[in-house]
């Protein structure tokens, strides 16, 4: 995995198409956030360097801070972390996997690592996803945002 947080830091911009919709427990307060709204808090991150530390530390955002450990829906591409068919940890990227973050100018805040309670099938095609969003401050081991509880929306 620290592999892949450093191909992430070589990356510099991202070309956020995600759709993102917060959904509280209470129906009746639900808010959607637009693709365009949610490109831009997750692009509010900044870095600072700590000591004795491989990679820069994330410092995320006052609204991203305010969607941490409630449920979004993101619609993204698999990329896999091993080769089975059924998927039940792997990483969400805003690109397709021919344009992936590491290949293509997109950075640490255009991939979301999966967490899933039920098996995703693996597929090129976009997908969406809904989770409890965690951010990752401090674990080099792995991705800034992580979606737990994880399971497909259809």
């Amino acid at each position: 995995m620290k592999r892949i947080v450093f191909l992430l830091f070589i990356c510099s911009v991202s070309c956020l198409t995600l759709q993102a919709q917060t959904a509280p427990k209470d129906q009746a307060s639900a808010t959607t956030v637009s693709s365009a709204d949610l490109w831009k808090t997750l692009m509010a991150v900044e870095y600072k360097n700590v000591p004795d530390r491989y990679y820069p530390q994330p410092i995320f955002s006052k609204d991203l801070k305010a969607l941490a450990g409630k449920r979004v829906t993101l619609k993204g591409f698999i990329i896999p972390l091993d080769e089975a068919k059924k998927q039940m940890n792997f990483m969400l990227s805003m690109v397709p996997f021919s344009h992936c973050f590491f290949c293509g100018g997109a950075g640490p805040e255009s991939v979301v690592e999966v967490k899933a309670s039920t098996s995703f099938d693996y597929t090129a095609k976009p997908v969406q996803v809904s989770g409890v969003l965690r951010l990752n401050e401090t674990d080099e081991n792995h991705l800034f945002y992580i979606l737990e509880e994880a399971s497909p929306v259809l």
